[in-house]
C-alpha cells in the first residue's frame, strides 16, 4: 500500500488552528506530537502518539503507521525552525512530507519585546550536549551588539545559562526570560545574569540575550591594548605572522599554550567566529589578565584553563591548531604531547627567540610534516629629533609543523 501523505502542523496554540488545519485534524487517524500540543486536542476522534521518550523510535513509528493510515503530526511554532521537520525527513520521504509552518517563539517573543527580530540569530541547546555553537553566537552578538534568541531545556534552562556566562565573563549581557508564550500565562522578565541565576522558570520558556556590544577586537593591536605583565606579549608582527601560519578558516579548534595575556588568543577569536579557543596559561596573575580580556572583548568562545603543560592537556578537546608561545626547559615535552593530540591536518606553532630551543621544536616536530621555519626580523619607528629612527625588535623564530 502506498505510503499516506505526513502533515506537519506547526502552532503554539488551539486558537491558532486554521481551517485547512481544521480539516487535517478532522480526516486523520493518528495525532502524534509533545503531549503538551496533543492536549490542545481533547476531542480527536483517532489514535494520540505521545512523544515521551527518544526522538528515534517515534519517528520510526509514525513511519510505519503512514504505511497504512493518515498521521497528522503537531510541533511547536515552525516545525522546519529548530522543530522535528528536518528529523522527521531523515526516516521519510521528503516528498511525502507536507510542512504547515506556525509563527515561532522567536517571532512571538520579539513582538512582545516591540523589537525587530531581522537579523538576530537563534541557537538551540535543546537537548545539546555540547555548547559551542552557542558560545560562538554569544561572541558575535557580543561583536555587532543586539540580540541573540536562545531556545532552552529543562536541562539547559535560563538559570543555568545565566550561570555559565557568567562564569566566562559576560555579566554585560541582559537576560530576558519569556515564559509560557502563547497562554494565558504569558510573561516577559529582564533580568541580570547575577538574578536570573538565582532564579525559578517555567519550563516552557524562551531566553533572549541583549548586548550594547563589546570592544572590538582588532588584528595587530598594540601591546598596551592586553595589559601585559612587565611587556611579557607576543609583539604585534609576531601574532598577525603566527595567525596567517595557523591557517584559521573560521571553524577550528585551537590551543594557545603558555597564553600570557591572551593577545594571541583574543585576535584569534575574531578569525574563529564558529569555532572556539582553549588558552592555557600557569601563573594565577596571567590567568586574570586573560579573563580580563575576554570579558573586555566578549569572548564567549574562549575557555581559560590555570594549568600547565604538557600536565595539564588532558583538560582541553583535541585540537586543530596549536600555538605554543612559551615552554622553557619543558618545550620538548610540549610540543612532543601537543602535535600527538593534534587532529588529521591540523597545524602547530611554536615561536621562541631561543637558537637551543629552535632546534628542539625543529627535531620534535619533524615527527609530522617537514617543518617550515620563518624568521622575524622587525623594526618600530621611534622619535628623534623632528624625524624618527628604526629601532630594531629582538628576532624571533616561528616554527610551524603539522599532525604525526
Amino acid at each position: 500500500m502506498a505510503k499516506e501523505l505526513i502533515h506537519v502542523l506547526g502552532l503554539s496554540s488551539p486558537n491558532e488552528v486554521s481551517r485547512e488545519a481544521q480539516k487535517l485534524l478532522d480526516k486523520s487517524e493518528f495525532l502524534a506530537g509533545p503531549e503538551r500540543l496533543l492536549d490542545f486536542f481533547p476531542d480527536f476522534d483517532g489514535v494520540k502518539l505521545p512523544l515521551k521518550g527518544p526522538l528515534r523510535p517515534w519517528l520510526q513509528e509514525i513511519e510505519i503507521l503512514s504505511q497504512k493510515c493518515s498521521v497528522l503530526v503537531l510541533a511547536s511554532g515552525d516545525p522546519n525552525f529548530f522543530g522535528v521537520a528536518q528529523q522527521l525527513m531523515t526516516v521519510l520521504d521528503p516528498a511525502k512530507v507536507c510542512l504547515w509552518p506556525g509563527a515561532t517563539m522567536v517571532q512571538k517573543a520579539f513582538a512582545l519585546m516591540k523589537k525587530s527580530w531581522a537579523g538576530v540569530e537563534t541557537v538551540s541547546l535543546h537537548g545539546r550536549a555540547s555548547w559551542r555553537e552557542f558560545w560562538a553566537a554569544v561572541y558575535r552578538a557580543n561583536q555587532k551588539g543586539g540580540y541573540l534568541a536562545v531556545y532552552t531545556d529543562p536541562r539547559n534552562s535560563p538559570a543555568v545559562l545565566a550561570e555559565a556566562l557568567s562564569s566566562r565573563g559576560q555579566d554585560h549581557l541582559t537576560m530576558l526570560v519569556f515564559e509560557d508564550l502563547a497562554t494565558n500565562k504569558e510573561k516577559m522578565t529582564s533580568l541580570s545574569l547575577s538574578a536570573a541565576a538565582q532564579g525559578s522558570f517555567s519550563p516552557l520558556n524562551l531566553v533572549v540575550l541583549a548586548t550594547d556590544g563589546a570592544q572590538r577586537v582588532i588584528l595587530g593591536s598594540p601591546e598596551e591594548a592586553y595589559d601585559p605583565e612587565r611587556g611579557l606579549i607576543t609583539k604585534r608582527e609576531t601574532r598577525l605572522v603566527a595567525l596567517g601560519l595557523l591557517e584559521l578558516t573560521g571553524q577550528e579548534t585551537l590551543w594557545d599554550l603558555g597564553a600570557g595575556c591572551g593577545s594571541v588568543a583574543v585576535e584569534a577569536a575574531r578569525l574563529l567566529e564558529d569555532g572556539e579557543i582553549w588558552a592555557l596559561e600557569k601563573n594565577p596573575e596571567r590567568v586574570a589578565r586573560i579573563k580580563a580580556n575576554q570579558r573586555r572583548f566578549g569572548l564567549a568562545h574562549l575557555s581559560v584553563v590555570a594549568g600547565q603543560a604538557p600536565e595539564d592537556l588532558g583538560q582541553l578537546p583535541d585540537p586543530d591548531r596549536i600555538f605554543v608561545g612559551g615552554g622553557g626547559e619543558d618545550l620538548a615535552d610540549i610540543l612532543s604531547e601537543a602535535q600527538k593530540r593534534l587532529r588529521p591536518g591540523g597545524v602547530i606553532v611554536a615561536a621562541t627567540i631561543d637558537p637551543n630551543h629552535l632546534a628542539t621544536a625543529t627535531r620534535i616536530l619533524s615527527s609530522g610534516p617537514v617543518p617550515e621555519v620563518t624568521q622575524l626580523s622587525a623594526a618600530r619607528s621611534q622619535a628623534l629629533g623632528p624625524g624618527y629612527y628604526l629601532k630594531p625588535l629582538s628576532p624571533i623564530w616561528l616554527v610551524k609543523g603539522g599532525a604525526i
